[in-house]
């Protein structure tokens, strides 16, 4: 069985055939949450179906326009086994008062994953410093959604205990690659965050698109795609689930 670890199927690309897209393999997938509506959106999928497991967070490229969300966030977490969509965007976010109120964000969701034990799937563009800084003040199980930093960072997360998750755009990107190269399997998991990285540019990604990721990290570890499948699905059932 698959594993996607970070997607969006509650997102409106799905609404026309979602039924489809959640059962066209064999997959567990964790829908994400990015604000209060999707947070909501996400608990109703879990409900509806038995290979979804609901994430809450809060989006830090929300900021600017939805601060008003976060206590209400906060509290969904409870509902919750894993936060997500919760990190730091500096690629979208410029200010700098901006960027300070989204560490301390993310520190109020570090807290909530530290005291219920939950797992916390966090984003990251352009504030891995700052993430880097603030994650060893918390003993928290973490992964890294659609790593895309330097294998320098990507061993510091590691030596943390977090997880390096591969969406299957690494099958067009060769810098992706030479992490995943240089990253034990047992620090690995698949995602496709899903309707966005997939293997084609333009082209809406879904669930099971998993395969293409698992396929090419087999052929970059020189390890058979079963035992990739059962080495990710082990990650995932005890480095991620409660």
């Amino acid at each position: 069985m698959y594993i996607d670890v970070h997607a969006h199927i509650d997102s409106k690309e799905f609404d026309q055939d979602r039924d489809a897209i959640v059962n066209e393999c064999e997959i567990t997938i964790v829908n994400a949450g990015v604000d209060l509506e999707s947070n909501l959106r996400s608990l109703e999928l879990e409900k509806k179906y038995k290979n979804i497991i609901a994430a809450v967070g809060f989006h830090p490229e929300f900021i600017k326009d939805k601060e008003n969300e976060i206590e209400k966030c906060l509290e969904l977490t409870n509902n919750a086994k894993i936060i997500s969509e919760i990190g730091l965007d500096y690629y979208w976010i410029k200010d700098s008062e901006l960027r300070k109120k989204q560490i301390k964000i993310l520190s109020l969701f570090l807290e909530r994953a530290e005291k219920h034990r939950k797992t916390a799937i966090i984003h990251v563009r352009g504030g891995m410093n700052d993430l880097l800084s603030l994650l060893p003040s918390y003993k928290v199980r973490f992964a890294i959604h659609a790593y895309e930093g330097s294998i320098r960072d990507a061993k510091r997360i590691v030596d943390l205990g977090g997880l390096i998750s591969v969406p299957p755009v690494l099958i067009r990107d060769k810098y992706r690659q030479e992490v995943v190269k240089e990253i034990d399997l047992d620090y690995l998991v698949t995602e496709t965050d899903s309707p966005f990285l997939g293997p084609e540019k333009y082209i809406r990604n879904k669930p099971c698109n998993v395969s293409l990721t698992i396929k090419k990290i087999s052929e970059l570890k020189k390890i058979e795609e079963k035992e990739v499948i059962q080495r990710i699905r082990k990650n995932f059932e005890e480095k991620i689930l409660p």
